[in-house]
């Protein structure tokens, strides 16, 4: 019975074996033969010394760091969920390094879309002090779950010799981590300011490609001019935007595809029916070009008999016979007088379903800081807590234009939790099903804040009690859709970052005799059931909101593709019930496999153990864990 593996995915293993199967040849014994990669790569490989590339110190560490595995799991907190039996939503609770790796396995190419508001690095926000020895120790002591106070969190102060290092060496591994997670055709958005907007492009580049960068957004995040400013008033932030994959061609079906905004009555108002079209309004637009060859040179009649050619230095759209067939269905217009230049018609019935977004988001169109400090208020009785949240509307936007129905949305900087009221409030309104997974350090609030005085402890009570507050007032919203409201899931399971259920075998113990017997039972003993299940899910790849089903003798997930079962002591009626089980399985699907994970230390002896093993694989069970 081989046991279960505590940590992580192994992402070096995994890249090994996608090499494997792209260049089988460059392997022998198991080792790669860089020599023959080499040949095969040909031309593409870069043998010069001095190339062009971007370096900083620690930054080979923190490529390390987000290869290396975590041996932490996450422990679900029922009492601070909401709805935990009937929600998709997801509230995750620790450092976001950790959490990233944790969710490698059950989410990799699953998420449609990731926003991150990270620190600036003003040099008055705090950077994760990441511990590259042992980030998930430090993480506890940082929390204070661990020693008697715990460290406290501190600035990056721009006075640092490595001022920029530092939040380089914070923000590359989480990238790294990130794209893994996205689906072929997802993408990033990342708010950042003037202070490491340069750093963070080349850190894309890097990781995600070059030829996935989409557009670099210039969102206005004032109204007020600053007057006071030394030099310009900043009134913008900059939000990136890279693809996992772009689109090869307009028309291929792999690769990131940016939906339309909808049209509106402003977007629509130059469209008029003059001439009672029967195809309906329409706008006329120029019907010249700046390029072609000297045969879109013709002569053009009009109605009126007078003889038009293209405007110095430019052509005609199209040739002598489409511009013919064209005036035959009467899609050119030559004004009401008939003496015009032609000029083309284009139908509001014909134009595409949306409009193409702008590269400048302005403030009256997607919101501003101030209106978001107010939209917190609103829910915290006159209180924002946060000095710069992002308003719901500027969420909204990146949600339409890069999610659907069913979609995974991440926001691993979760902060206020924008992005979980923003994806309620979308669904609401167009029916979606979106479901999103937040992640935030529960950094603790500053001791006299406004926060601390009404008894949030950390940032975390804070957004958990946003997204309670923002699901009710959504669902008593009238203006929205009922249908809609009546199906929102505005719940939330949450989970804590810790240490893995399973002892580790502690190698420099002084009391052996109880360290031998502390071992019989490898599960910890303030960790429950449940605790021990989702570290299973989590170690399997299984999603987080796999449908559950407990029986009495055991744990059925995903309709039987784990059959769990976690007793302390085990019988072989407990191995008939589940022999019964994937029997019943079988009858719907004959080819049906699943996986037993049983308590090792629940047999009282190794004959029970090798009798239940051959009972499982005679009914054809074939896989078979133990923890």
């Amino acid at each position: 019975m081989e046991k279960l593996n505590g940590t992580s995915m192994d992402i070096v293993q995994d890249n090994i074996e996608k090499l494997k199967q792209i260049f089988p040849e460059v392997f022998s014994e198991n080792k790669i033969d860089f020599e023959t990669l080499q040949q095969l790569l040909g031309k593409e490989i870069d043998v010069e010394q001095e190339r062009y590339s971007f370096n900083w110190h620690g930054k080979s560490n923190a490529r390390r760091i987000a290869q290396e595995q975590s041996t932490g799991t996450l422990l679900p907190s029922k009492e601070d969920s909401k709805n935990w039996y009937n929600t998709n939503n997801l509230y995750i609770e620790g450092d976001n390094l950790e959490v990233l790796k944790l969710l490698q396995k059950s989410y990799h190419n699953k998420v449609k879309m990731i926003y991150i508001d990270p620190p600036y690095n003003t040099g008055k926000d705090f950077v994760y002090p990441d511990n590259f020895k042992d980030n998930l120790k430090n993480y506890l002591e940082i929390t204070g779950q661990t020693g008697e106070e715990g460290q406290k969190l501190s600035t990056n102060s721009d006075s640092s010799g490595r001022y920029h290092s530092d939040w380089l060496n914070m923000i590359y591994p989480r990238l790294k981590l990130a794209r893994n997670l996205l689906t072929d055709d997802g993408v990033i958005f990342i708010s950042i300011d003037d202070n490491e907007v340069t750093n963070l492009k080349k850190i894309c580049d890097e990781i995600f490609g070059e030829e996935n960068f989409i557009v670099d957004i210039a969102w206005q995040k004032k109204f007020a001019r600053q007057n006071d400013a030394t030099y310009f008033s900043i009134m913008h932030e900059t939000i990136l935007v890279y693809s996992k994959l772009k689109k090869k061609t307009k028309d291929s079906k792999d690769g990131f595809e940016l939906y339309r905004l909808e049209r509106t009555e402003e977007d629509n108002k130059d469209y008029k029916n003059i001439d009672n079209d029967p195809r309906g309004p329409w706008r006329s637009v120029v019907f010249s070009t700046a390029s072609g060859t000297e045969k879109l040179k013709y002569k053009i009649t009009t109605p009126s008999g007078k003889e038009v050619y293209p405007p110095n230095g430019r052509y005609w759209g199209t040739n002598k016979e489409n511009f013919n067939k064209l005036v035959s269905e009467n899609r050119i217009w030559f004004g009401t007088s008939g003496e015009n230049p032609p000029r083309l018609k284009t139908f509001l019935s014909e134009v595409n379903s949306g409009i193409v977004p702008n590269s400048l988001w302005f403030y009256n169109e997607v919101g501003h800081n101030q209106q978001a400090a107010q939209e917190l208020k609103k829910l915290f009785d006159g209180n924002a807590f946060f000095d710069y949240p992002k308003p719901i509307d500027l969420l909204k936007r990146m949600l339409i234009l890069s999610s659907k129905n069913r979609d995974i949305i991440l926001d691993f900087f979760s902060g206020s939790a924008t992005t979980a009221h923003a994806t309620m409030q979308l669904n609401a309104e167009d029916g979606g099903n979106r479901k999103y997974i937040m992640v935030q350090l529960p950094e603790p609030t500053p001791e006299n804040s406004e926060a601390a005085k009404t008894g949030f402890k950390n940032i975390c009570e804070i957004g958990k009690e946003r997204i309670r507050r923002a699901g009710e007032k959504i669902k008593a919203d009238e203006t929205l859709p009922l249908e809609n409201r009546e199906k929102l899931d505005t719940g939330f399971k949450v989970f804590k970052l810790d240490t893995s259920n399973i002892k580790e075998w502690d190698s420099e113990t002084t009391d052996l005799k109880q360290s031998l017997f502390d071992s019989i039972d490898n599960i910890k003993s303030d960790r429950t059931s449940l605790d021990v299940l989702y570290e299973i899910l989590l170690k399997y790849g299984l999603d987080l909101n796999v449908p559950i089903v407990e029986n009495k003798d055991f744990y059925s997930i995903g309709g039987g593709t784990l059959l769990v079962n976690l007793n302390k002591t085990i019988t072989l009626d407990v191995i008939d019930s589940i022999c019964k089980e994937y029997k019943m399985l079988l009858e719907i699907d004959e080819d049906y496999k699943t996986t037993v994970v049983l308590r090792d230390s629940s047999f009282k002896n190794d004959i029970d153990k090798t009798n239940a093993i051959q009972k499982l694989k005679q009914v054809g069970i074939k896989e078979i864990r133990s923890i």
